[in-house]
Order: structure tokens, then C-alpha cells, then sequence
């Protein structure tokens, strides 16, 4: 089999490093457009991706060449009475209690709203975070990665390349050719020269030209999500040690959120806000002041909350920000981009043609985008914050979908529970030390954990980088 990469990002490279994992992936051609740069911002990522980084590549090299550090979680700064950090959970300090990770995360509907949420789970964790400490078991506490994305790039192109059966092209594709509505027949590049592939990967991101080229629907999700750009710019480390953090930051702005990300030469800093509560300028002007250097001159990028309507076609795909983006809260883009290609290494085994129907017909369900968005939405209702505009007509959206799961919470089937959408959920509600009406009256105890040995964050990166 043939497969043919369009986009030369970062779920472009992900995809094709996938895929070489399959013995009969034949050849794999990925077209990159030479007249799209490569921004070098602060990226953050969930507990998947470092499930990806394991699989598909090697953990030493990527941390020393994208400038990887470890992520526990994003923390919240200002969102509540008190900050927290929403964390990527595992279950053996519950097991150890004889309790389940998710039932556990239901009892949380009765803490007491006095009780912090950390003083019951992850207290240690918490305690290890804020010092900037990284514990040794990466069983207890797992984690995920913050790295520079036009290192991670470069990265996994040099190793891609690397092999035989990748073919890498530099040029821009300006036709698609149909068999029928989902089935691609060719691709014609700028050069004039034709592709021809068994099966199409788009990862060409988010434009309007892409939208046409691969008749690609999206349902818009903006009057949901507000936010709608981002102005970023990369900062020099001033006390090192002290601003290392092992976690994301979020921080409240005035009309959005701030998010703070060290990598291993810099810091990935930028302000997400919705352009229609304030302009460019006054947001520039609010950042910098929150920076404390008004010498500065950010980036600007347009975004739009929105979802591809099918992911999947008849023999092609929609990976990274070509499949929808919601926002960059929760760092949610490069887990959606994971989910994909996992997803996408089961339709290419699959022979049978009413098989294949059937799964992408599930898949295309399975990777709706409305989870996300329910929790990223669930974050700006339950905030503290109602001091502008912003805040007040973010939390005042009406969302079906929100409601209805909203509505579910005290009435969750056993299946549905099996859902770790439901945990963030109630671990999201319970971080703002709120109640709901939940299926158990069972109240939450305290978990304790066991103290493993742990490093400064610095000095734990530090040993990847002195390696010859």
C-alpha cells in the first residue's frame, strides 16, 4: 500500500512516523508546501502523546532535539478560590485503597466545598509540582511533554526521512482529482507533476484553500467557544530554576487566558482572547503589562472553534488542525491528532469493504470534537470570573450539547461511565470545589501516596542534554 502525506507539520511527520511502524506500508510520500513557515511556539500536550513518543520514536532523542520538558498537567491560575492542577491521574494509589480511579472521581460530588481539592488526592503530587520536582516513577505519576514545535518538526522529518520507503516533497498541492465524492483519484502539484496513492492523508491545517481542495465540511463551533485569537512571543529565562515548571500554566486575562509553557531554551508565552470583547492592540497592550516588558513585539494568529463533519472518507483522512480545532486550553489539539492515527492504522488493515463502512461510520462519530468542547466550556462556566464582558458571555452561553451531559451526571450508564471524558468532568468541578447531584452518596477520602524519589525538574533535563 501507498499512502500519500499532504502537510509537512507537526500531525504530518506524527502520521508518517505511524505509519512506518505497518510492514505493509510500501511507500509513503509527504508533500510539505515550502511557503508555509514553521512557528517555533511553547507546545503543550496531553498523557497521549507521550504514548506516542514511547511507540513510534525515541524518548532520549526527542527530548534533547525539540527541547522537550516534563508535563504533570496544566495548572490553574486564577481560575478559582484556589489554584489547582488538573493532572493526568493514575489509578494505582486508588487501586492501593481498593477503589477505582473513576468511582472515586464520582464520590467528589459530596466533598465538602471547604475541602481542597488536593488535600484529598494528589497532595504529594502537589507539593512535588509547585517545588519543581520530578518523582522517578513514571507509573504513579505520568506525565506528558512541553517542547519547541519547529524542533519537534525538524526532529521527527530527520528521522522520517531517514527512511527508504519516505519520500519527502518540497511543493504545494493545487488540484484534487475526485473518483467520487469521498474517494481521491490524484493529487496535482504546483510543479505540474501528479501523485497517485492507495489511501490520502490532509494535514494541511486549518485554511479555507484546503477546505476546498478536499471538500471538507466543519461545523462551527464559535458561538460556544469566544475565543478566537492568540498573540504569542517567546521569553528568556530570567531565574531558570524557579521558572522550570514541570506543568502548563493558564492564567486569567482580562479577556481570555494566558499560558505559560518552559521549554528547554525558552519560554512558550502567549494570550488566547476573543477578538470581539477586545482589539489586537489593547490585548497586546494587556500582555505586555502582564510580562512586565513593554519592548516586546508578539505574534498574531487567527483561529475558529470549529469540527470537521467526517474525519474519515473513503480513502482519505483529516489529521491535526485540518480535522477542527476547539482552543488551546487543556492542549487538546496534538490528542485529537493521536486518537486519529491510531484510528487510521485500523482502517488500513481492514479488508472487507462493509467493515470498512461500518468503522469509519463509527470513527467518524467516535472523534466528534463535542467531549472537549464541553470540558473547555465547563472551565470558563464554573470560573470565578465575571469582571468583563468576556467572562460574562462565556459563561452565559447557552450549548445544547453542554446541557445534556451537564444533565447526565447523577444518571451515567455503566458504559457511558467507561468514558474518561466523565472523570475530567468531575474532577474539573470538583477543583472549584463544586457540588452536583452525582448516582452515589458515597463521600471522598483521602488517597495517600507513596514518596518515590524524585529530581529537580532542571537537573532532570539537564542529564538528557550532557549525554555525548
Amino acid at each position: 500500500m501507498e499512502v500519500c502525506i499532504i502537510g509537512a507539520g507537526a500531525s504530518g511527520w506524527m502520521t508518517c512516523a505511524a505509519l512506518r511502524s505497518l510492514g505493509f506500508i510500501k511507500k509513503i510520500t509527504l508533500i510539505g508546501s515550502p511557503k508555509i513557515p514553521t512557528v517555533g511556539v511553547g507546545e503543550s500536550t496531553t498523557e497521549t502523546f507521550h504514548h506516542f513518543i514511547l511507540k513510534y520514536s525515541n524518548l532520549d532523542n526527542f527530548i534533547r532535539e525539540s527541547d522537550a520538558t516534563v508535563k504533570y498537567g496544566v495548572y490553574y491560575s486564577g481560575w478559582s478560590e484556589k489554584d489547582f492542577i488538573h493532572c493526568f491521574q493514575s489509578e494505582k494509589p486508588f487501586l492501593r485503597k481498593g477503589i477505582g480511579r473513576k468511582e472515586y472521581s464520582e464520590r467528589l460530588a459530596n466533598k465538602d466545598p471547604n475541602t481542597f481539592i488536593h488535600d484529598l488526592t494528589n497532595s504529594t503530587f502537589f507539593k512535588y509540582c509547585i517545588n519543581n520536582r520530578v518523582c522517578l516513577n513514571t507509573e504513579e505519576y505520568l506525565i506528558s511533554w512541553h517542547f519547541n514545535a519547529a524542533k519537534f518538526i525538524n526532529f521527527l522529518k530527520k528521522e522520517n526521512i531517514s527512511d527508504p520507503r519516505v519520500e519527502y516533497i518540497s511543493d504545494e498541492v493545487v488540484d484534487v482529482g475526485f473518483i467520487s465524492d469521498g474517494e481521491i483519484d490524484y493529487l496535482t502539484l504546483e510543479s505540474g507533476r501528479t501523485i497517485k496513492a492507495n489511501y490520502y492523508v490532509n494535514s494541511t491545517g486549518e485554511n479555507l484553500k484546503s477546505q476546498k481542495l478536499f471538500r471538507q465540511e466543519y461545523v462551527d463551533l464559535s458561538e460556544y467557544l469566544l475565543t478566537n485569537k492568540a498573540i504569542f512571543y517567546p521569553l528568556k529565562y530570567t531565574d531558570k530554576r524557579r521558572q522550570f515548571t514541570p506543568y502548563t500554566i493558564t492564567k486569567t486575562m482580562d479577556y481570555g487566558w494566558r499560558w505559560i509553557i518552559p521549554t528547554w531554551s525558552r519560554i512558550g508565552t502567549g494570550y488566547v482572547f476573543s477578538e470581539n470583547h477586545i482589539t489586537v492592540d489593547q490585548a497586546i497592550e494587556e500582555f505586555k503589562k502582564d510580562i512586565g516588558d513593554d519592548n516586546i513585539n508578539p505574534h498574531v494568529v487567527d483561529f475558529k472553534p470549529k469540527a470537521v463533519k467526517k474525519v474519515f472518507r473513503d480513502n482519505y483522512c483529516s489529521i491535526g488542525m485540518s480535522s477542527g480545532f476547539l482552543e488551546p486550553l487543556e492542549s487538546s489539539g496534538l490528542s485529537f491528532t493521536c486518537g486519529i492515527i491510531e484510528s487510521l492504522i485500523k482502517i488500513l488493515q481492514i479488508q472487507d469493504k462493509d467493515d470498512l463502512k461500518k468503522q469509519i461510520d463509527y470513527l467518524n462519530w467516535n472523534h466528534r470534537h463535542i467531549w472537549w468542547m464541553v470540558h473547555l466550556l465547563l472551565q470558563y462556566k464554573t470560573s470565578n470570573k465575571d469582571h468583563t464582558d468576556f467572562w460574562k458571555d462565556q459563561k452565559n452561553v447557552k450549548c445544547p450539547d453542554y446541557d445534556i451531559i451537564m444533565g447526565m451526571l447523577d444518571n451515567i450508564s455503566e458504559s457511558d461511565f467507561e468514558y474518561y471524558e466523565w472523570e475530567m468532568i468531575f474532577r474539573a468541578l470538583a477543583s472549584k470545589n463544586i457540588n452536583w447531584k452525582s448516582r452515589t452518596d458515597k463521600k471522598p477520602f483521602r488517597i495517600e501516596e507513596i514518596n518515590y524519589p524524585t529530581m529537580d525538574h532542571l537537573d532532570f533535563i539537564t542529564q538528557f542534554h550532557n549525554v555525548k
